[in-house]
């Protein structure tokens, strides 16, 4: 391993290539936190070298690269290793140099520093080598836009006509016009020590920072130097990696060493990761991660059939890769080599994205939308594995296992039953389907009906309808957990297939029995008289008013005044608000209280038992 600092002419102007590799991660860095602090420290040099002082050298950092043959070229090749976020803005910010040299017809210094982002035409026998720089699969296209447009106005005419947005805070074209248009700004800057300045002298300062200014330290491999090892402990410099980055590093590099072809395998199986969709950060617990990061944990805890923390992914998953045969599984899936362990990743990618946007209407939409009321992510490892065996050949059987976890979790949470290490009893589901060798709905529910304690036991009917009637879960819960239990009843009450797919705030919990009844709904004058039992009332409608036999849906939300108006003036205008299911039975109640409740309460048990049942043929009697 050679180290060596250059300034940036001597390390763009031979005939060289510097190649991202294409596992690497696409061009993330931004115009806050990036561009901005790389401009501000080119424009000191440029000050100092149109103010007649010294240039000091400016260290960018390290770069690592990694020499590749080239048997017949003269284009030298380089891999960069280390340092390719640095590397592709110095070359757009070349880039815009010498696009602003060509619009000031100044052919010595467009020519001067076209060198340092081409590579003269008859020196080269593949194309893309007549770039400096060739970036990743996921930006050639972007930067080749930029690189061959000539100018800003050019750039975006082109982009218009392709109906390509443009995003000036990041990315690749972002980064060419942050640089043209502050090149252009300076331009037209007052210089104290030198007033009557032209644009060749502003030039020939440009040019002195290319020769002296800007230097970074570059660190040749040498041949026997591992390349892996020192990306992984280089990567926590600059813009951190997502674990998926070191990921697509492990497993390309690998794919290399086993004489795959690395293009065909990622176009084929890793193309869709470098887009938006999975970098897209999502929330997990009271935490946001990026979608792939996600769903990469979720499949390595099915993978190896273990709980693995955020923190651990990269480990894990190289753990994973070396000790392949730890984690042999004909159900979950085998990989040994890098392209098998990719198709196997892509495969359970497909499940995963559907699962981000399932078909509306559709089964698992409703389970989904019902899932997300659960705060619970420890059963996607299992979902995963049932979708990938049962769809689509059977599609059914996948649907009647949604409807058996769907029981098992609203249950238990009704029941309020813990849903801490949640993901124990799931593992074990999946340690149980693995022993089967197949997976059916009676499987499951199997397992889940022998799983024993407070944190894994199936609640009975009984279990449920004592729970609905003597819980106070409004005040348990948050108020979308509360309604997506209402939206679930009230659907089960008519026609399912309106329970929307996403449920919508708009739709208001209302006690019918108001929250402050001392006015219109007065403690029984017999108990005035008698301190205790009118405390034991009080105790109980404050307990019952919050159970969901007194909780209906209303669109918007009715006046304070309304809510705690007589019986007759707040039935009135329930049914004016409400065409839910849930207020039919409202239209016949002479009166409201603690009876009504009960009564009603208990028809939603009912309710309940059906949409969320117990599996068939173990029911206790309630």
């Amino acid at each position: 391993m050679e180290a060596n600092s250059r300034p940036l002419m001597r390390i763009f102007e031979p005939t060289v290539c510097y190649q991202i590799p294409l596992f690497q991660r696409p061009y993330v860095w931004r115009r806050e936190g990036n561009w901005q602090p790389l401009w501000d420290d080119f424009e000191r040099l440029l000050d100092q070298a149109l103010g007649g002082h010294m240039l000091r050298p400016h260290f960018l950092g390290a770069v690592v690269l990694e020499q590749v043959f080239n048997a017949t070229g003269w284009v030298q090749l380089r891999q960069v290793i280390d340092g390719q976020q640095r590397f592709t803005t110095l070359q757009l910010l070349l880039i815009a140099v010498r696009d602003l040299c060509r619009s000031l017809d100044s052919k010595r210094y467009f020519e001067r520093f076209e060198s340092l982002v081409s590579n003269r035409a008859a020196m080269v026998d593949n194309p893309e080598e007549v770039y400096k720089l060739l970036p990743t699969n996921f930006d050639r296209k972007a930067y080749a836009q930029v690189h061959q447009a000539g100018s800003p106005q050019a750039l975006l005419a082109q982009l218009q006509e392709e109906g390509e947005a443009v995003d000036r805070e990041q990315g690749i074209v972002g980064a060419y016009l942050y640089f043209h248009e502050q090149l252009g700004a300076w331009l037209q800057q007052p210089v104290a020590e030198r007033p009557y300045l032209d644009p060749e002298d502003r030039l020939e300062a440009l040019w002195a920072v290319a020769q002296k200014g800007l230097q970074c330290v570059v660190i040749e491999l040498g041949e026997h130097d591992e390349a892996q090892v020192i990306f992984e402990t280089l990567n926590a410099r600059g813009t951190q990696l997502l674990p998926a980055d070191l990921i697509k590093n492990l497993l390309f590099r690998r794919a290399q060493s086993e004489g795959d072809d690395i293009d065909e395998l990622y176009r084929t199986h890793w193309a869709q990761f470098d887009g938006e969709f999975w970098r897209e950060e999502i929330r997990q617990g009271r935490e946001s991660r990026p979608r792939i990061d996600v769903f990469i944990r979720h499949f390595l805890t099915l993978a190896m059939r273990r709980d693995v923390r955020f923190v651990h992914i990269f480990d894990e998953y190289k753990h994973y890769v070396q000790y392949t045969d730890d984690w042999r599984s004909c159900l979950i899936g085998e990989a040994v080599s890098a392209r098998e362990h990719l198709a196997l990743l892509s495969s359970y990618a497909e499940h995963f994205r559907e699962f981000a946007s399932p078909e509306p209407g559709s089964h698992l939409a409703r389970f989904l939308n019902r899932l997300d009321a659960l705060d619970t992510s420890t059963i996607q490892p299992l979902l995963l594995l049932c979708s990938q065996h049962l769809r689509p050949q059977q599609e059914d059987e996948f649907e009647a296992i949604l409807n058996v976890l769907e029981s098992f979790l609203f249950r238990r949470m009704i029941c309020g039953l813990t849903s801490k290490n949640y993901h124990r009893p799931f593992l074990d589901l999946i340690r149980h389907l693995e022993n089967q060798g197949s997976i059916t709905v009676r499987a499951v529910e199997q397992f889940l009906l022998a799983s024993e304690g407070e944190g894994a036991r199936f609640p009975t009917d009984a279990d449920l309808k004592r729970a609905i009637l003597d819980h106070p879960l409004y005040q348990w819960w948050p108020q979308y957990r509360v309604r997506a239990v209402l939206e679930a009843l009230d659907g089960a009450l008519g026609n399912a297939e309106s329970e929307p797919d996403n449920p919508s705030s708009a739709l208001a919990i209302e006690h019918i029995l108001p929250q402050k009844w001392d006015e219109h709904w007065p403690v029984p004058k017999a108990l005035h008289k008698n301190p205790q039992g009118k405390q034991a009332f009080t105790e109980q409608r404050d307990r019952l008013k919050h159970t969901l036999g007194n909780l209906t849906l209303v669109a918007g939300s009715l006046n304070p005044t309304l809510s705690r108006s007589p019986w007759e003036v707040k039935k009135a205008e329930l049914l004016k608000c409400s065409t839910q299911n849930l207020s039919r039975d409202l239209h016949d109640a002479e009166a409201w209280s603690e009876q009504e409740i009960l009564a009603r309460g208990q028809v939603l048990a009912d309710v309940a038992c059906v949409l969320w049942p117990y599996p068939a043929g173990e029911r206790e009697a309630s």
